[in-house]
């Protein structure tokens, strides 16, 4: 078995931003701004994100062996 090294940081946020483009991107606005240079989530969007990230951070951290 080989270990891998990560940042469960930005794996979670990485994560939490793809759930939050593949299953609410029809239902909310998702940005506030679409041609920012700055990527800014809704208020909305940005507590769905939040919640997402702690459960995939939940998520990897009960991986560790």
């Amino acid at each position: 078995m080989e270990n891998i090294t990560i940042n469960k940081l930005e794996l979670a946020s990485e994560l939490a931003h793809k759930e939050l483009e593949n299953n609410w991107s029809a239902s909310i606005q998702i940005w506030e701004d679409e041609t920012a240079v700055m990527t800014v989530y809704t208020e909305e969007a940005q507590e769905i994100f939040n919640e997402e990230y702690d459960y995939y951070l939940k998520l990897i951290e009960s991986c560790r062996a």
